[in-house]
């Protein structure tokens, strides 16, 4: 009977204060665990996010810079010589070189496309803005990187519109313009020339652009940007913060001056 009740004794007995900080430290460890896991999965999907917006962004300059560029020198009469239309004030495309690491502008001209009375654009040729131009109508785009409304740079483009500038593309921190010159005539660019380069921009037939994007925000999970990025001859960096960079260059023909 003494065994027994001895037995019962230490069956009844609760945890030690020691036993009960091992088990605290126990629980405080997987909690810890857990939590830095959700943390490494948040960031990991912010991360993700940033850089799929920013493709987003790449692809929409893609298009709208390739569209632009390839009205530039469009005329809504074909049989219309090309000088009387776009002359030294009008040029079918232009820039101005930024210097140094600054960003570089370039402009466009081309005229619109419908019955010419004002009010009859066929929606075919469009400016920057989206709006339609109708034929004989004249219009430009000018593109330059400025202040964005997320507080970052942006592509910017100006088309004359009351306001003037307006973002079309946000995060592009830098643009590079070259101009492809055809020398000789031969429907060939025989160099790329920054814009106080170009001989005669009657000449250009293509336009290297390259643009520096960046994501948004800055990511928790990835390292410190110190590296440089050379835009078509311009380095541009290191920016030492933790946003994810790309830089992508487009060549795009005058299809109005090219066969």
């Amino acid at each position: 009977m003494i065994t027994t009740r001895r037995s019962m004794s230490r069956k009844d007995r609760g945890f030690t204060l020691i036993e009960l900080m091992v088990a605290v430290t126990i629980g405080l460890m997987l909690t810890l665990v857990v939590a830095n896991l959700f943390l490494g999965s948040r960031a990991t999907f912010q991360t993700t996010d940033e850089t799929s917006r920013m493709q987003e962004n790449i692809r929409y300059a893609y298009q709208l810079l390739t569209r632009s560029i390839h009205h530039a020198g469009y005329r809504s009469s074909p049989n219309t010589v090309a000088t009387t239309i776009f002359n030294a004030a009008n040029q079918a495309v232009t820039g101005t070189d930024g210097g140094g690491t600054a960003p570089d502008t370039f402009t466009i001209r081309y005229q619109g496309s419908g019955t010419g009375t004002g009010t009859g654009a066929d929606g075919s040729i469009v400016n920057c803005a989206g709006a339609e131009v109708d034929a004989a109508a004249m219009t430009y785009s000018t593109f330059t990187i400025g202040a964005g409304t997320n507080g970052g740079n942006a592509l910017l483009c100006d088309n004359g519109a009351a306001g003037g500038a307006v973002e079309v593309v946000p995060d592009v921190e830098n643009m590079q313009v070259l101009f492809g010159e055809d020398t000789n005539a031969d429907m060939v660019a025989d160099r790329y020339v920054s814009a106080p380069n170009v001989t005669n921009f009657d000449n250009v037939i293509s336009v290297r652009v390259s643009l520096l994007f960046r994501t948004a925000n800055i990511s928790a999970s990835v390292l410190k940007d110190t590296g440089t990025y050379d835009l078509s001859g311009t380095v541009v960096g290191p920016f030492n913060d933790t946003r994810i960079r790309r830089v992508v260059t487009l060549n795009m023909n005058l299809r109005n001056r090219t066969p």
